[in-house]
């Protein structure tokens, strides 16, 4: 026998040196991919199989666990690099090499063709000299956070024809030699710490078809080495520290598929005129300096030639420049593939109607983001009122970013409209924050079902509360804040649901009455969900991740991701001593209400709380001295209430100044100026049910005649709940 494979057969258990495996002298092929070893070490009976061209044992949990302080040549590992002078191939993905000294790998053959340890735990640092191998033709060290190298400066020939580095921490900078690599094909170094300037000497690599330098620390111009590398297919100079000019000749690469040059320093204009460019499917110059009008060969009918040339495009990200000019609704039905399209962040850029407006559409769109831009009305292209084309005939549309956008109007009533016909029940972010929206909300988001974000807020929408939206089963943040909601937080149908928001923000509004605790106590999402100990999740995809404001002690942030999960959080009772269940509570903002009662002494149970803000509300009573208990919190304001007593002082209450109790004419102590009497020391508050039940009014918002008739409403900011 001369070849075995058994990648992937269900193999389980340790691989013992009695095998009959090691029998087989003459083997020259040998693949255990993916099966189960059980941890258990490299058997040296592999250095048996002297025979042996190929070897893989990838995804199979063995490990080379090698003592430092053991004699290289000694051990398994080693034995077995050692005596294997036949190997050309080797495939070592995923197995435990956390202990190997990379060193040991110079006991590989010089005849070795193929070498891959991605993943593999690699650490320390690899030995520079692998890389002059005389045979060596792929080498992939990718995802070993820890390894530590770099490329050969000098005297580099080799028949080099992938190499990849990325993940490592390989560094210093990206040798001039590098042009003696005249085989290379695949050159992957993202997500490293490689410094210094691109060398001129790139553009001698002509056979390359992939080259990826993403996520370094390159920096200076980058020079004009594309003139020669024709080839080229995928392109990636992203999140480095590139300036000066956009290499315009990148745009002549006519067998490029993907283009990125975001998050550098680059200046300048995109090219006039572009030709050739027909298998390009994304093209990401997002957050550089780029400026000027954009081109007519995106946007323009007198360039329909490059449209021809782009039909393939998916991905078009021009985001947080400096573009200016108007996109012409019509011209977008170009792009019949497109599937993302971020302009965002371009100030001086319209999208602007045009005499075919009526046609336009954008039927493979997911992803639609023109977050502040200039857009004015809400344009007719993607209002159906008088047609079921348009936004209501989005068959794929996922995300649709319109926020400070200056857009007016009302929002169309067609969401869902046409299910029968696969409209748009497929959206699930839905941003219009920070416009002139009037009118209502359009109830056909309830056919919306996949719809998990949805921010309203900052426009003029005059409606009650939208208690429907409750049956949205996906619905993980609402946003309503800074509009001209009204009436009473209740629910009109018995049908209070929001099984899955753990956002909430109705902050800023014109709500009166009483707040409904089925609002809280449905709040399912927010209970009893288990940690994952593979690491935080974020709302959004691979490419697009929702974010929004929150208000945290008494500051707004802009949260740029958010996490997926959260701990324990039970409103399942009236009963406000079911507050002090919420351990896991970081922030709560309850502020510029006209909540009523004392101050329920549960909320000492929040141990995990760091910011309260009762501010401007109606509280009276005194403070309970539970809230000292609260070690973690280091933002309090409890000012323009109606408290009474003195203030406690344990723990590090004491360390709260006077503008967390102002506006309390009835609280003395540190840190007021003002004294107590005998007749004010301080009592501990009830603790029993009975007594605690009286404290219910806190969750009420009682009804009120401000002189201007406006009342702002429940202003819980957002609930952000630790996730350890």
């Amino acid at each position: 026998m001369i070849g075995l494979g058994l990648s992937c057969s269900g193999l389980i258990g340790s691989l013992q040196s009695n095998s009959s495996l090691f029998s087989l002298q003459n083997l020259r092929w040998l693949n255990l991919a993916v099966n189960d070893f059980g941890n258990s070490e490299i058997p040296s009976d592999f250095g048996k199989l002297r025979s042996l061209t190929y070897l893989n044992l990838s995804d199979t949990r063995l490990t080379g666990l090698v003592p430092l302080e053991t004699s290289l040549l000694n051990h398994d590992f080693n034995m077995l690099v050692h005596n294997l002078t036949k190997l050309e191939n080797m495939v070592l993905d995923y197995m435990n090499f956390s202990l190997v000294v990379p060193y040991s790998f110079l006991n590989l053959t010089i005849s070795l063709k193929y070498l891959s340890l991605s993943n593999c735990g690699l650490q320390g640092n690899f030995p520079t000299q692998l890389f002059h191998l005389p045979y060596l033709q792929n080498i992939i060290l990718s995802s070993n956070p820890d390894l530590i190298g770099y490329l050969p400066e000098t005297n580099w020939s080799s028949p080099l024809s992938l190499l990849d580095v990325s993940g490592t921490r390989f560094s210093k900078g990206l040798p001039g030699s590098i042009d003696n690599l005249k085989h290379l094909k695949k050159l992957n170094l993202d997500s490293c710490v490689f410094t210094r300037s691109i060398p001129s000497s790139l553009e001698n690599l002509t056979k390359i078809t992939f080259l990826d330098i993403s996520g370094n620390m390159f920096q200076g111009q980058i020079p004009d080495v594309f003139g020669n590398l024709n080839d080229l297919s995928f392109m990636g100079f992203s999140s480095n520290n590139f300036s000066g000019l956009f290499p315009s000749l990148a745009f002549n690469l006519t067998s490029l598929t993907f283009m990125d040059f975001s998050s550098n320093f680059l200046r300048g204009t995109l090219p006039n005129n572009i030709s050739g460019l027909s298998y390009l499917r994304e093209l990401h110059l997002y957050a550089n300096l780029l400026s000027g009008r954009v081109p007519g060969w995106l946007f323009s009918l007198q360039s329909l030639d490059s449209f021809i040339d782009l039909m393939n495009l998916t991905i078009l990200d021009l985001s947080s420049n400096n573009l200016s000019g108007n996109i012409k609704s019509c011209m977008l039905v170009k792009l019949k593939n497109l599937r993302s399209l971020d302009v965002s962040f371009n100030n001086l850029l319209s999208l602007t109607r045009s005499s075919n407006d009526v046609n336009s559409t954008l039927p493979m769109i997911i992803e639609f983001r023109f977050s502040s831009c200039n857009m004015q009305p809400f344009p007719s292209f993607l209002n159906a009122s008088n047609s079921p084309t348009k936004i209501c005939n989005l068959s794929f549309l996922s995300v649709l970013d319109f926020s400070k956008s200056k857009l007016g109007g009302t929002i169309p009533d067609c969401f869902g409209t046409y299910s029968n016909q696969l409209s748009v029940v497929l959206l699930r972010t839905l941003n219009l924050n920070g416009n002139q929206l009037e009118g209502s909300i359009p109830q056909s988001l309830t056919n919306c079902h996949s719809l998990e974000v949805l921010d309203l807020g900052n426009n003029n929408i005059n409606d009650t509360f939208p208690y429907w939206l409750g049956t949205l089963p996906n619905l993980q943040v609402l946003v309503l804040r800074s509009n001209r909601f009204h009436g009473d937080i209740q629910n009109f149908n018995g049908t209070f649901s929001f099984s899955s928001l753990q956002m909430i923000n109705l902050s800023r509004n014109e709500f009166t009455g009483h707040i409904l605790l089925e609002l809280f106590e449905n709040l399912k999402s927010m209970k009893d969900i288990p940690v994952d100990k593979s690491g935080p999740m974020y709302m959004g995809g691979g490419y697009y991740q929702d974010s929004v404001i929150i208000t945290m002690k008494g500051l707004d942030f802009k949260l740029e991701r958010i996490l997926t999960s959260f701990t324990v959080i039970d409103f399942s009772s009236n009963h406000p001593k079911q507050v002090g269940e919420l351990n896991s509570l970081i922030v709560l903002n309850f502020s510029h209400n006209s909540l009523a009662g004392n101050i329920p002494p549960s909320l000492g149970k929040m141990t995990a709380l760091e910011s309260l803000d009762l501010l401007s509300n109606k509280l009276q009573g005194r403070i309970p001295v539970q809230l000292t208990d609260l070690t973690n919190l280091g933002a309090l304001n409890l000012s323009h209430n109606n408290l009474e007593g003195q203030i406690p002082l344990a723990n590090h209450f004491d360390t709260f100044s006077n503008d967390s109790f102002d506006g309390n004419s009835g609280l003395c102590g540190f840190p007021l100026s003002k004294k107590c009497g005998n007749n004010q020391e301080l009592e501990s508050p009830p603790s029993t049910v009975a007594d605690e039940s009286e404290t219910t009014l806190v969750w009420k918002i009682a009804a009120m005649g401000y002189g201007s008739g406006l009342m702002l409403g429940l202003s819980m900011g957002y609930i952000v709940f630790t996730t350890g």
